[in-house]
């Protein structure tokens, strides 16, 4: 199997194994260590691989015993449990975090133009996650005046918001 090939065969599953790799160790850079060892293990094994073998199901497997011989190597305690719900870092590029930066800063731009009533109003809901019946005994107004005031601020901010963004591509 020469390079090309292989990169067809395994590649689609990067991600994938990426993932498998950080709900493993719990870290961004050994789970790209494990990726990296398991591909290296792969290329290795090349030519020796059995074609029905070679499946998703195959190369997580490879992974978590890779995992589990480094971990032996180590002298780390094996009956460690490992947290499933861990999630990967954010893949984001730096071109999408600072324009999630600037829009989150235009958005705070905007809510600083609402009324104090209306921004504090929006706070409640939003923010500190308040129901309709809590916000009525914070302001003295009625449940259906706070959704009316929620409805017309958002969508108020939405206007604004689009407005600014059409300012910004022109």
């Amino acid at each position: 199997m020469d390079a090309r090939e292989f990169k067809q065969r395994f590649m689609p599953f990067h991600r994938r194994l990426y993932r498998v790799g950080y709900h493993l160790t719990g870290n961004a850079q050994d789970a790209e260590d494990l990726l990296q060892d398991t591909y290296l293990r792969l290329w290795q094994k090349r030519d020796d691989l059995k074609e029905e073998a070679v499946t998703e199901a195959y190369l997580i497997t490879l992974m978590r015993n890779l995992y589990r011989d480094q971990r032996r190597l180590k002298r780390v305690d094996t009956s460690e449990d490992i947290d499933d719900h861990a999630e990967p870092p954010d893949e984001r590029s730096l071109a999408e975090t600072i324009e999630a930066t600037d829009e989150a800063q235009q958005m705070g731009t905007l809510m600083d133009g609402l009324s104090e009533r209306d921004r504090h109003i929006l706070q409640m809901h939003l923010v500190e996650d308040k129901s309709y019946e809590e916000m009525e005994q914070d302001t003295g107004l009625s449940q259906g005046n706070l959704r009316i005031i929620m409805m017309r601020t958002k969508q108020k901010l939405k206007e604004q918001y689009i407005k600014l963004t059409k300012t910004w591509t022109n």
